[in-house]
């Protein structure tokens, strides 16, 4: 029986679907299975993942009502103790499984444990390391609405997200966010920095599709409805009163070159700030190499050539 579970949620993944699977497989000294909910996919997607011809993966159909639906399907068909979830687009680095799993079998007391995440281009270059504080219980800034990382960089124990019931389908997105804060109100999380998952950024994944609004909206949702358990027991959702979705006019998300400046700018800047001129406008230049035609970023990396880091 497999240790670990992993869930690959997946619709019209193919140019990455096969690099995500074989990086859940190729972790070491650890005992796995791969689930893979095909979505409804109509590309090659799940034909690529067959082809992988490793008797751990299950490719399953999904039921097609989102990422939530997909996910609970995989959360009902996983047969291990541990449990994680890789998007059909994104990376595992080596050996992550392992160290989470030696943790979690070190402090039974915790529900799940959580890493760093790295975010990358459409071809796995590195964008930026997630920078933050050290290692630690996080449990009490999850209840209090701050999540440190992305919820395929955590190992979870399987048993609590299924007293959860899995991800709630009134979240079309989002999930991820109501799913963790949910867990720090029946178990405890532990975080460390260490790098455990690359979270690709391309104009097709789900990010770059959904209205930024709606993420927005659907984020606010996840944190007021912990509030209203932490202070009455139950949320709307719960008690059968879900807020209504607002209708927008908006045609679509910020573009991944978009996203990707704005992260290379701030990076930027920080190493200018911390008086790495010299690297501060290397990454200022890389920003404007993704997006040339954005006066603003011109301004920007001027700035950086033209200012003064301040001493210490």
């Amino acid at each position: 029986m497999p240790l670990i579970s992993v869930i690959i949620p997946m619709r019209n993944a193919e140019p990455f679907a096969k690099a995500a699977v074989e990086s859940a497989l190729a972790q070491e000294d650890v005992e796995l299975e791969v689930i893979v909910i095909d979505d409804g996919s109509t590309d090659r997607s799940a034909d690529v993942v067959r082809s992988i011809g490793d008797p751990r993966i299950r490719v399953i159909a999904g039921p097609q009502k989102g990422i939530s639906a997909a996910f609970n399907t995989g959360l009902a068909e996983a047969r291990g103790e541990f449990l994680a979830r890789c998007d059909a687009d994104d990376l595992y680095p080596p050996r992550r499984l392992q160290w989470q799993l030696d943790f979690l079998l070190e402090h039974p007391e915790f529900a799940a444990i959580s890493g760093a995440f790295t975010t990358v281009d459409a071809r796995g270059k590195t964008i930026a390391e997630q920078k933050t504080a050290g290692a630690g219980d996080v449990t009490a800034e999850l209840r209090g609405g701050r999540g440190r990382s992305h919820v395929c960089a955590y190992l979870f124990r399987t048993e609590p997200l299924r007293q959860l019931g899995g991800c709630r389908e009134f979240f079309v997105t989002a999930e991820d966010v109501d799913l963790q804060l949910r867990l720090s109100e029946i178990g405890r999380v532990w975080y460390n920095p260490r790098p455990a998952y690359l979270y690709r950024l391309h104009d097709a994944s789900i990010t770059h599709v959904q209205k930024s609004n709606e993420r927005a909206f659907f984020e606010k949702c996840a944190r007021e409805f912990q509030q209203q358990r932490l202070t009455r027991g139950q949320d709307d959702l719960q008690l059968g009163n879900p807020p209504e979705v607002p209708k927008s006019k908006e045609s679509g998300a910020t573009s991944s070159r978009q996203q990707i400046q704005r992260i290379l700018l701030g990076q930027a800047w920080a190493a200018h700030s911390a008086g790495q001129k010299g690297e501060g406008v290397k990454l200022g230049l890389r920003a404007w190499l993704t997006n040339p035609l954005r006066p603003s970023v011109w301004r920007s990396v001027i700035a950086l050539i033209l200012k003064q880091p301040q001493k210490a």
